[in-house]
């Protein structure tokens, strides 16, 4: 693994999987806030990279989208 994907901080959300694009769309209009890989695309499991001081920025972001994604944490 290299340096910079080791210092990142994560997180798994499980979101409605019709809404993975709109997700992504909406992390990109934030200048790629996190890095996101599909865990498990039927499921909608997602998981965020990011910079460990972001985090507070990330979960304002997936914290406005909850109740239209059906965001759900699912751990760091």
């Amino acid at each position: 693994m290299d340096t910079m994907t080791s210092s990142l901080a994560s997180c798994r959300i499980r979101i409605d999987a019709e809404q993975i694009y709109f997700l992504k769309f909406i992390l990109e209009g934030y200048d790629n806030l996190t890095i996101m890989s599909t865990v498990d695309q039927c499921d909608g499991v997602m998981e965020l990279k990011y910079p460990p001081e972001l985090e507070q920025d990330v979960k304002h972001v997936l914290q406005s989208l909850t109740q239209r994604l059906r965001l759900e944490y699912l751990g760091s």
